[in-house]
């Protein structure tokens, strides 16, 4: 009975220590491996030679790795060893021929016949002549390789066509040259004689000069012989560039003055679009001697109506005011303003006006008994009682419209 209870209890420990194995030991881990190129999202052109590299582990060693596309078994490829070889890296290639997204998963087996799980990425395939953007890399969800002890080989060598290179041209040259304008300028005004006698008629110059790169035409010079008051104004002819022309007229101060202050303009409406347009003006003051015989110098500055637009009928006021721009004084002469309307007029008597004065407003009430329009005349000196230095500059006129 001692020898059968040895036995049996031999028995059960083997028993026991068998299943403790089977715990222990539980099943033997797969092979893994990764795709290392190309990665997600990676671009390449229709017609081009993709090729996929990746790198399987296994301690009873890797004997074949299937490359599969779109879930198709497209190649598979052995390990160079019959025993398999612990780390294996394997170099296989595709030819991208369908344009779209493709995606390209490789399967380890090892030398027992265990498979992998698979790796997949997803690549683009464009049209030939397309643009390929460079891939860049992704991240992916099965997990890295396991750390081994040997290091993978490195792969074959294998002609790969590279992805084309997206040329980008370089930007167009920025054009810094200054615009094709005309630039006109003044360089001199001259009057002959420098300082001309209240009276006489003097010749005055203006010169005019295009600075710019192109001709300019269809522009207008003006000269002002003192204050806003316009002496002489002409249509110019057109300049070439670098050109110079002189414009002359004859003119006749009516009043004296040593600081009389004149204005040449050119281009004075901006007809003309030029480099500068800041360089249009310059002036000149001229010393304008007396009369050699003193005398005075009458004319109308303004004439004035009250409502600008009377009524028919209706009362308005009408005014005139007259300057001796003379250098002596003019003694009892008449103005008179005419309506426009037939032999209709009012008329005043100034007795005295002394030299560079001006009057008063003469005013006086006017019904119109007509309506339109209707051109009025003022006249200083109107009988010609007085012997003037210019006889020429007495009159003056206003439009008005009567309302019915």
């Amino acid at each position: 009975p001692r020898v059968r209870n040895l036995v049996l209890l031999l028995a059960v420990t083997l028993l026991l220590v068998s299943a403790l194995a089977c715990e222990i030991g539980g099943e033997p881990p797969k092979p893994t491996i990764v795709i290392t190129a190309p990665t997600s999202d990676a671009e390449f052109e229709q017609g081009e030679e993709v090729t996929v590299l990746s790198s399987a582990n296994d301690a009873t060693g890797i004997a074949r790795v299937e490359l599969y596309v779109d879930g198709q078994l497209y190649r598979t490829d052995s390990s160079p060893s019959p025993e398999g070889e612990e780390s294996l890296a394997m170099a296989q290639t595709w030819v991208a021929e369908d344009p779209g997204s493709h995606t390209l998963s490789v399967t380890a087996y090892n030398v027992e016949g265990e498979a992998s799980e698979p790796w997949a990425v997803t690549i683009r395939v464009v049209e030939a002549g397309g643009a390929v953007t460079p891939p860049t890399p992704t991240s992916s969800s099965a997990p890295p390789p396991e750390a081994t002890s040997t290091p993978a080989p490195p792969p074959e060598a294998t002609a790969t066509t590279p992805p084309p290179t997206e040329t980008v041209p370089p930007p167009p040259p920025t054009d810094t040259a200054e615009p094709e304008l005309p630039d006109l300028y003044i360089s001199e005004i001259r009057l002959d004689p420098e300082s001309p006698q209240q009276g006489s008629a003097a010749t005055v110059g203006v010169r005019i000069h295009n600075g710019g790169t192109v001709e300019a035409s269809g522009f207008n010079v003006v000269w002002r012989s003192a204050g806003p008051t316009i002496g002489c104004e002409w249509p110019a002819d057109p300049i070439a560039p670098g050109g110079a022309r002189w414009y002359q007229c004859e003119y006749t101060y009516g009043g004296w003055n040593p600081n009389y202050t004149t204005t040449a303009i050119v281009d004075a409406d901006g007809d003309v679009d030029e480099l500068d347009e800041d360089n249009n003006v310059l002036t000149l003051v001229v010393n304008v001697q007396p009369a050699a015989a003193a005398a005075p110098d009458l004319h109308v500055t303004d004439i004035r109506i009250e409502p600008t637009s009377p009524v028919m009928g209706s009362w308005a006021t009408i005014g005139v005011k007259v300057h001796n721009q003379g250098n002596a004084v003019a003694h009892n002469f008449k103005v008179v303003w005419l309506s426009g309307e037939p032999i209709m007029s009012l008329e005043w008597t100034v007795t005295s006006l002394a030299p560079g004065a001006y009057s008063s407003w003469l005013q006086s009430p006017y019904r119109y008994t007509g309506h339109g329009h209707f051109t009025t005349r003022a006249i200083v000196d109107s009988d010609g009682d007085v012997d003037e230095i210019d006889e020429d500059n007495n009159e003056r006129t206003k439009e008005i419209d009567v309302i019915p």
